[in-house]
């Protein structure tokens, strides 16, 4: 989700709810990596350089790639951290809850 505009800008799966979150943010898991299975289409492969994603705690073996909150950040930063992660908990739970990625969109076309 764009932290700057309403857009999605990423979106992979469906993927086994076993999958841990950075495994899917890197394209693959330990053992796919050791077997040099990686996935081009993840989202690490298309962060520009110099960008960073906000991501949770699962996320904290990217950090030169998603930002994530620790101790030692001014309050400001955190504050604004969570902000960005409330908006996308809101939207997914929307998503959920409306079964968007369940159900095919019919917009009434006749």
């Amino acid at each position: 989700l764009s932290i700057h505009t309403n857009e999605i800008i990423w979106i992979r799966g469906p993927l086994p709810a076993s999958v841990h979150d950075i495994s899917m943010f890197r394209g693959c898991t330990t053992e796919q990596k050791k077997q040099k299975k990686i996935d081009k289409n993840a989202f690490i492969f298309h962060i520009p350089p110099g960008k960073k994603g906000v991501g949770d705690s699962g996320y904290s073996g990217e950090p030169s790639k998603i930002i994530t909150t620790r101790k030692g950040q001014s309050v400001e930063l955190k504050k604004w951290l969570g902000r960005v992660k409330s908006r996308q908990e809101t939207f997914f739970s929307r998503v959920k809850s409306f079964n968007v990625m369940k159900n095919r969109f019919r917009h009434g076309k006749r």
